[in-house]
Protein backbone atom coordinates (compact mmCIF):
# COMPACT_ATOMS: atom_id res chain seq x y z
CA UNK A 1 0.00 0.00 0.00
CA UNK A 2 1.15 3.28 -0.61
CA UNK A 3 0.34 6.72 0.15
CA UNK A 4 1.27 9.71 1.63
CA UNK A 5 1.37 11.45 5.55
CA UNK A 6 0.77 15.32 5.23
CA UNK A 7 0.88 17.87 8.08
CA UNK A 8 0.06 21.48 7.15
CA UNK A 9 2.01 21.81 4.15
CA UNK A 10 4.22 19.34 5.02
CA UNK A 11 3.49 16.16 2.94
CA UNK A 12 5.62 12.66 3.10
CA UNK A 13 5.43 9.43 1.12
CA UNK A 14 4.27 6.27 2.78
CA UNK A 15 4.56 2.90 1.41
CA UNK A 16 3.72 -0.09 3.71
CA UNK A 17 4.32 -3.44 3.58
CA UNK A 18 3.24 -6.50 5.27
CA UNK A 19 5.97 -8.46 6.75
CA UNK A 20 3.59 -10.27 9.29
CA UNK A 21 0.29 -11.10 10.84
CA UNK A 22 -1.13 -12.49 13.27
CA UNK A 23 -4.91 -14.01 13.73
CA UNK A 24 -5.84 -15.24 16.93
CA UNK A 25 -9.78 -15.01 16.42
CA UNK A 26 -10.19 -18.89 16.08
CA UNK A 27 -7.75 -21.26 15.31
CA UNK A 28 -4.58 -19.12 16.08
CA UNK A 29 -2.87 -18.71 12.94
CA UNK A 30 0.38 -16.69 12.15
CA UNK A 31 2.77 -15.54 9.42
CA UNK A 32 6.41 -14.65 10.00
CA UNK A 33 7.36 -13.25 13.75
CA UNK A 34 5.04 -10.91 15.14
CA UNK A 35 5.84 -7.94 17.87
CA UNK A 36 2.70 -6.93 19.71
CA UNK A 37 3.12 -3.82 22.15
CA UNK A 38 1.86 -4.67 25.73
CA UNK A 39 0.03 -1.78 27.64
CA UNK A 40 1.85 -2.34 30.63
CA UNK A 41 4.73 0.03 31.07
CA UNK A 42 6.81 1.40 33.57
CA UNK A 43 8.04 5.31 33.69
CA UNK A 44 11.12 4.57 32.35
CA UNK A 45 10.69 0.85 30.26
CA UNK A 46 7.55 -0.30 27.79
CA UNK A 47 7.64 -4.16 27.27
CA UNK A 48 6.28 -5.95 23.59
CA UNK A 49 6.63 -9.79 23.12
CA UNK A 50 7.91 -11.68 20.11
CA UNK A 51 5.24 -14.18 18.99
CA UNK A 52 6.19 -17.17 16.57
CA UNK A 53 4.86 -20.36 15.56
CA UNK A 54 7.05 -22.96 18.18
CA UNK A 55 6.27 -27.03 17.68
CA UNK A 56 3.71 -26.98 19.86
CA UNK A 57 1.75 -24.02 18.19
CA UNK A 58 1.79 -20.38 18.35
CA UNK A 59 2.93 -18.50 21.64
CA UNK A 60 4.94 -15.66 22.81
CA UNK A 61 8.88 -16.87 22.52
CA UNK A 62 10.08 -13.73 24.49
CA UNK A 63 9.57 -10.24 25.62
CA UNK A 64 11.81 -7.29 25.20
CA UNK A 65 12.32 -4.78 27.32
CA UNK A 66 12.13 -1.54 25.47
CA UNK A 67 14.24 1.99 27.40
CA UNK A 68 11.70 4.75 26.40
CA UNK A 69 14.55 7.53 26.35
CA UNK A 70 16.93 5.77 23.71
CA UNK A 71 14.07 3.71 22.06
CA UNK A 72 16.52 0.52 22.06
CA UNK A 73 16.14 -3.02 23.43
CA UNK A 74 17.58 -3.20 26.75
CA UNK A 75 16.74 -7.08 27.63
CA UNK A 76 14.92 -10.13 26.19
CA UNK A 77 13.24 -12.17 28.16
CA UNK A 78 12.90 -15.74 26.57
CA UNK A 79 10.29 -18.37 27.45
CA UNK A 80 10.72 -21.94 26.83
CA UNK A 81 9.09 -23.80 24.16
CA UNK A 82 7.71 -26.56 26.12
CA UNK A 83 3.95 -28.86 25.65
CA UNK A 84 2.12 -26.42 27.07
CA UNK A 85 3.70 -23.26 24.77
CA UNK A 86 1.70 -20.66 26.82
CA UNK A 87 3.47 -17.94 27.71
CA UNK A 88 1.73 -14.73 26.82
CA UNK A 89 -1.57 -16.89 26.10
CA UNK A 90 -4.22 -16.25 28.66
CA UNK A 91 -6.22 -13.03 27.97
CA UNK A 92 -8.22 -12.78 25.27
CA UNK A 93 -7.30 -9.29 24.17
CA UNK A 94 -3.49 -10.08 23.51
CA UNK A 95 -1.64 -6.78 24.47
CA UNK A 96 -3.19 -7.04 28.06
CA UNK A 97 -0.99 -10.62 28.66
CA UNK A 98 1.86 -8.20 30.54
CA UNK A 99 1.00 -6.61 33.35
CA UNK A 100 2.04 -3.75 36.03
CA UNK A 101 1.57 -3.34 38.94
CA UNK A 102 3.50 -1.60 42.29
CA UNK A 103 4.29 -3.61 45.39
CA UNK A 104 6.06 -1.54 48.39
CA UNK A 105 6.96 0.92 46.18
CA UNK A 106 8.70 -1.04 43.19
CA UNK A 107 7.51 -1.81 39.55
CA UNK A 108 6.34 -5.74 39.19
CA UNK A 109 5.74 -7.04 35.73
CA UNK A 110 3.88 -10.25 35.14
CA UNK A 111 3.26 -12.05 32.37
CA UNK A 112 0.23 -14.18 31.94
CA UNK A 113 0.40 -18.05 30.78
CA UNK A 114 -2.48 -20.29 29.57
CA UNK A 115 -3.47 -23.39 31.72
CA UNK A 116 -4.37 -24.05 35.22
CA UNK A 117 -8.44 -23.26 35.10
CA UNK A 118 -7.89 -19.04 35.43
CA UNK A 119 -4.14 -19.16 34.03
CA UNK A 120 -0.82 -18.52 36.49
CA UNK A 121 1.44 -15.10 36.14
CA UNK A 122 5.45 -15.19 36.41
CA UNK A 123 6.12 -11.93 37.89
CA UNK A 124 9.29 -9.87 36.94
CA UNK A 125 11.11 -7.12 39.32
CA UNK A 126 13.86 -4.75 38.09
CA UNK A 127 17.14 -5.30 39.97
CA UNK A 128 18.44 -1.94 40.14
CA UNK A 129 22.23 -3.37 40.65
CA UNK A 130 21.85 -5.55 37.72
CA UNK A 131 19.95 -3.21 35.48
CA UNK A 132 17.77 -5.94 34.39
CA UNK A 133 14.31 -7.47 35.66
CA UNK A 134 14.67 -10.50 37.08
CA UNK A 135 12.04 -13.33 38.05
CA UNK A 136 10.78 -12.31 41.51
CA UNK A 137 10.77 -16.09 43.85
Amino acid sequence: MTGSWSRGTDRYPVTLKKIASLDDTGEAKIDGTVEISFWAQTATDRFSGIYTNTSAGLCMKKMRVIKKSSRKVVQEITFADDDACSAGMLMTTIYMNVEKWVERGKDVISVNFRGGGAGTAVDYVFNSRTRKYQRRK
